[in-house]
């Protein structure tokens, strides 16, 4: 169970620096239409959650040190073809609403569980 605490607490602590990195940005115009949706945003913060658990990893460190969160979690932008300022107005756009945004987190962590359970039982059979 501490796992899971430990999970959720890097969460919202990871939620906290998206925002305040991104929120330097400039106010642009909130079009409901540039919004993503919440299935994507829950997939791209999932990516940009394991693009951390790689920076973290001891064994990544050693080997690519010129390698930021700021350039992984650009790397994940791109893969879905969305831009700084898009993701940063979705962002904000949920934090408007907690419920909505908690139901969000709620599937990230439901989903990383299932990564990590995953990444464990696969350990363990090797």
């Amino acid at each position: 169970m501490e796992s899971k605490d430990r999970l959720i607490m890097d969460i919202f602590r990871f939620v906290a620096v998206v925002i305040i990195l991104f929120c330097s940005c400039s106010e642009s115009s909130k079009s409901k239409t540039n919004i993503i949706s919440q299935d994507s945003l829950v997939n791209i913060i999932i990516d940009m959650h394991l693009a951390d658990a790689i920076l973290l990893n001891p064994l990544v460190q050693s080997k690519i040190s010129d390698v930021s969160s700021n350039k992984l979690y650009h790397s994940v932008l791109q893969k879905y073809n969305i831009t700084k300022e898009r993701f940063v107005e979705s962002i904000k756009f949920y934090a408007e609403n907690p419920v909505v945004l908690d139901s969000i987190y709620d599937k990230v962590i439901e989903q990383l569980n299932i990564i990590e359970i995953r990444g464990y039982k696969d350990s363990i059979l090797k």
